[in-house]
């Protein structure tokens, strides 16, 4: 699933910022009241913009642009979009509950190709992002950015970790030898009513005993002459190969 994740967090790149949004659908016809309804009150850049007017224009550049529909996302709508709407894993979560599903959550070392990262605030992650690659993460940055790809930056994030779900496949995994295959073994089958068993692979030879329809001896080996020799209890037993008398089968 790890693969299909990644795959999907890409094609997500340049979709807009949207507090709540979880692939939530904005039009030309529905955008303004949308990001109205999900983004005023909740606060200003240091220039004055508001976040809905942020979002606003965001989108209205991409429409400008010809889009005719888009899909819009926060920080943990992203991800959550395709574990529990695609996948139907886990329910809706913030970035802390994201958080709190990841094993192994650490500041030590560098995070890895699948890991996810996280912001703090207070001892509560407050922002996710996804490592694309064991150098590169996607997240949903902000009402400006919109859905990004960039370099990761330990000063940038507070903590990393291993999120379970995304590790049912192994990634890269060692090559497994084939099992071994049982040998089968070779025998000699009487097909006719009876037939001799000779000490010498031809009729010269004396015969040992009668074979009857139905009876199988483990094969020795084939005689230049084309003979059968089989394991029975005299040191050498022959036994002719004519169709209409035997047949070699396995078992």
């Amino acid at each position: 699933m790890l693969s299909e994740f990644i795959q999907y967090l890409t094609d997500q790149i340049g979709q807009p910022y949207l507090w709540g949004g979880q692939h939530t659908e904005l039009t030309p016809e529905n955008y303004v009241a949308i990001i109205h309804k999900r983004e005023d009150g909740r606060g200003k850049y240091a220039d004055g913009t508001t976040y809905a007017d942020a979002s606003i224009a965001y989108c209205k550049k991409l429409f400008d642009k010809g889009a005719t529909v888009l899909y819009a996302y926060d920080c943990s709508g992203l991800g959550m979009y395709f574990l529990q709407n695609l996948h139907h894993i886990y329910n809706d979560m913030t970035a802390d509950g994201m958080m709190h599903k990841c094993e192994g959550v650490t500041r030590q070392g560098e995070p890895k190709r699948g890991w996810w990262v996280f912001r703090l605030t207070n001892s509560r992650a407050t922002h996710i992002g996804y490592m694309v690659s064991d150098t590169e993460l996607i997240e949903a940055k902000g009402r400006k950015f919109g859905v990004v790809r960039s370099k990761f930056k330990k000063s940038d994030w507070s903590q990393w970790g291993i999120p379970k779900c995304m590790y049912d496949e192994v990634v890269n995994p060692e090559p497994q030898p084939e099992p071994p295959q049982p040998e089968l073994k070779k025998y000699i089958e009487v097909v006719g009513k009876s037939v001799r068993v000779r000490s010498k692979d031809s009729i010269l030879g004396k015969t040992l005993f009668i074979a009857h329809k139905g009876e199988r001896y483990e094969l020795i080996n084939i005689a230049p002459s084309g003979w059968y020799q089989i394991g029975t209890e005299y040191p050498e037993s022959y036994i002719t190969s004519k169709p209409k008398y035997t047949r070699l089968v396995e078992l």
